[in-house]
């Protein structure tokens, strides 16, 4: 899945409160391809159209959730709530939790934040992720900007 030994996640305020990750949406992760398109591309419900769907700035919520291998940009995401989660890319096999780097499923003019490096986490038959997967959950500093 990644190189990198964590995954981050800038937390929304009911994550917050429970101390893990929530997607948007129950069910599976799939959706309907939507244009444009590359092609060739299959039709139907997949996976691959979820990937790509999710990172449309939350316009079709998923069951998936947001993270990146890049705390520096995690951090572009917490200004608000200035919260943020390390989870453990090891843990996340222990747990069930797949994983889809948007990079391996969309293409590269087709992704909306190539810097983020974006990683979706799909948990299945739950509303919300296991909390072990998260090592720690810490706020930001005021001196980050």
């Amino acid at each position: 899945m990644t190189e990198t030994e964590f995954l981050y996640r800038a937390l929304r305020p009911e994550e917050i409160s429970r101390g893990v990750l929530v997607p948007k949406s129950c069910g599976p992760f799939v959706a309907e391809p939507r244009l444009p398109q590359f092609l060739p591309f299959t039709l139907g419900e997949r996976p691959e159209h979820a990937v790509r769907a999710h990172q449309w700035k939350g316009r079709y919520p998923t069951s998936g959730v947001s993270t990146t291998p890049h705390l520096k940009r995690a951090e572009h995401y917490a200004q608000r709530h200035r919260t943020i989660a390390k989870i453990s890319v090891e843990r996340l096999g222990q747990f069930q939790v797949q994983t889809f780097r948007v990079s391996n499923y969309v293409h590269a003019s087709q992704i909306c934040v190539p810097e983020d490096d974006e990683v979706i986490l799909v948990c299945s038959d739950a509303e919300c992720f296991p909390k072990d997967i998260i090592t720690d959950i810490f706020e930001l500093s005021s001196a980050v900007i």
